[in-house]
């Protein structure tokens, strides 16, 4: 939980203790402190957080039955053979999760051996869990899949826009490496700029017209505001709510919890999927699994709720029908699950959950969508919305990417549609190194006169929720409001 997060409930905000952390057994000595310093930039007041205790556990194996995918893997269709992004807090090494491969750690972590590319903050381990997860008792819905994990999000879930714009770049560039055919982002912000000029949406809608599915989150805010969060705005990619489940199979009891934005007649999700009550993966140590001890299940497991878990069930049915039908476009793919969902009882005919199965026996109309195609030249500052990082009260803002290098849109966007935003490791004129890590020395990179060379952990804040998963061992939110 950081800083500052605000919830409604109903309409009278309540205050909540901030979590309190057990364990630093599993964190790197040089990021031992992080998670005390992070507590202590916690702003909790009267309008910051409330939370609701409800659901039952949804077990993936029964989160597979719900959605049709249980019948197409005895049909031997388990996502081998296609890639998967997943841009994220990266991977835990932790049992069911060994294949996973691992890109480049584009976060704040890189400057920490220890830290490269592994999850230390639960948030990724849990929604690879979801789709790739090879135990018997978390039975990934597209176990066999190449789950390719792209770290972008720090060990209290820090992370820029821009930093999530670099990742969906070097997935595009580099799809080809993996046969990369599904692209899970479950990171939004409260940006409303135009999806046609927004970087981000821009983004995302170059990897759909390079051939990737691109599956986001429509957030955890609920009725707070109208709409689904930024990306999800782009119209061309596909849109996730949240359906309880009630952890069973059956869909007579299936609701929508009152977290899942249903959207505004501009953008609805487009489709809903599992996403309360959650058994996947934990990662041990991490500050999920630290602050959150309840949401512990055993032998290695943990509880979440949020349209972040939706999304990994439904790039996990793309991936089951992308292995069956290579041949597939993003708008193929798209159409069938929507075309194949099933409306939710008891409330809006636009809430339908996925039936991968259904979807299967439908053959496609090869009818491409034809919305304004985006163009990216907007506003970086506006697609981070209210969301910031700062360092001792230093917070990036403006036109300026994460090393503080002024970030010109429309030149960015012209390089990314063509396939050349990353150069020999450089990203917006920065240097990553060959390996996918950020240059430890950054030379000459300040951030309002504050040099990168050598900086620590200590000062560092976060004020978004960008994540879109903030529920766990069924506290979840009913809303949600950024800064």
């Amino acid at each position: 939980m950081l800083l500052p997060a605000v919830l409604l409930l109903g309409t009278t905000p309540v205050a909540a203790e901030a979590p309190r952390h057990t364990s630093r057994s599993a964190l790197p000595l040089d990021l031992g402190g992080l998670l005390g310093d992070t507590l202590a930039l916690l702003d909790i007041t009267a309008e910051s957080v409330s939370w609701e205790q409800e659901g039952t556990n949804a077990e993936l194996h029964h989160v597979g039955t719900a959605v049709g995918a249980d019948n197409l893997h005895r049909r031997g269709l388990t996502g081998a053979g296609i890639g998967v992004a997943l841009i994220d807090t990266g991977v835990a090494d932790v049992r069911g999760l060994e294949d996973v491969v691992r890109g480049p750690d584009l976060s704040l972590d890189s400057q920490f051996e220890e830290a490269w590319a592994r999850d230390l903050y639960g948030h990724g381990t849990h929604l690879a869990g979801i789709l790739a997860s090879d135990r018997p008792d978390v039975p990934g819905l597209a176990s066999d899949a190449t789950l390719v994990s792209v770290k972008v999000g720090a060990t209290n879930g820090a992370v820029d826009v821009s930093q999530t714009i670099a990742a969906i770049d070097w997935v595009v560039q580099h799809r080809h490496e993996h046969n990369i055919r599904v692209l899970a982002l479950a990171y939004g912000t409260d940006g409303t700029q135009d999806p046609i000029h927004d970087p981000l949406s821009h983004a995302i809608e170059v990897a759909w017209r390079h051939g990737i599915v691109v599956v986001v989150a429509a957030g955890n805010h609920g009725a707070v505001r109208d709409g689904v969060v930024n990306p999800a705005l782009n119209p061309y990619v596909i849109a996730v709510g949240a359906v309880d489940t009630q952890g069973t199979s059956a869909r007579l009891d299936d609701e929508v919890p009152e977290f899942s934005p249903t959207g505004t007649r501009q953008r609805r999700p487009d489709v809903f999927a599992p996403g309360v009550g959650i058994v996947s993966l934990q990662a041990p140590g991490g500050y999920l699994d630290t602050a959150y001890p309840q949401a512990r299940q055993p032998d290695g497991r943990f509880r979440g709720n949020g349209t972040s878990q939706a999304t990994m069930v439904v790039a996990s049915a793309a991936a089951l029908l992308l292995q069956d039908r290579p041949e597939l476009s993003p708008d193929d793919v798209k159409q069938l699950l929507v075309r194949s969902s099933q409306g939710v009882s008891s409330l809006l005919s636009s809430t339908n959950m996925i039936d991968v199965e259904a979807a299967r026996s439908l053959r496609p109309r090869r009818a491409t969508q034809q919305f304004p195609h985006s163009r990216g030249d907007g506003s970086l500052e506006l697609a981070r919305g209210s969301m910031h990082i700062g360092v001792d009260g230093a917070w990036l803002d403006g036109e300026r990417d994460i090393h503080g290098r002024p970030f010109d849109s429309a030149r960015w966007a012209a390089a990314a549609e063509a396939g050349t935003s990353w150069s020999n490791g450089r990203w917006n004129g920065s240097r990553w190194t060959s390996s996918g890590r950020i240059d430890h020395a950054w030379p000459g990179q300040t951030w309002q006169g504050r040099s990168w060379s050598g900086w620590s952990w200590n000062g560092w804040s976060w004020n978004g929720w960008s994540w879109n998963g903030w529920s766990w061992n069924g506290w979840s939110w009913n809303a949600a409001e950024w800064r």
